[in-house]
């Protein structure tokens, strides 16, 4: 049979989650394929970018609602590097 092998999404917590990645005929292409496109594995299985982009805004969104800072506690503590350093959603890709 052809196209019969996909990654699934381990998480499918954002409410667009891809589910699945592209079908493929060998479980070697459609890993392939996850890492290309840049999934994130987390240990457990891979995560799709929408999945991520909803865990990383929930995070984001957590995080200002306990008014926490880079330390853990609302100290206005910043890193070295001289940036805000809030979460971002999302990852930039580079193709």
């Amino acid at each position: 049979m052809k196209n019969q092998f996909a990654v699934e999404c381990h998480s499918k917590i954002a409410s667009d989650c891809l589910q699945n990645g592209k079908y493929f005929d060998s479980e070697e292409e459609a890993q392939d394929w996850v890492e290309n496109e840049c999934w994130i594995f987390s240990g457990d299985g891979w995560i799709c970018l929408k999945c991520h982009d909803a865990f990383m805004g929930s995070l984001t969104s957590h995080r200002h609602k306990q008014g926490n800072g880079l330390d853990g506690v609302d100290s206005g503590v910043e890193a070295d590097d001289g940036l805000d350093n809030e979460l971002e959603t999302g990852i930039d890709i580079v193709r």
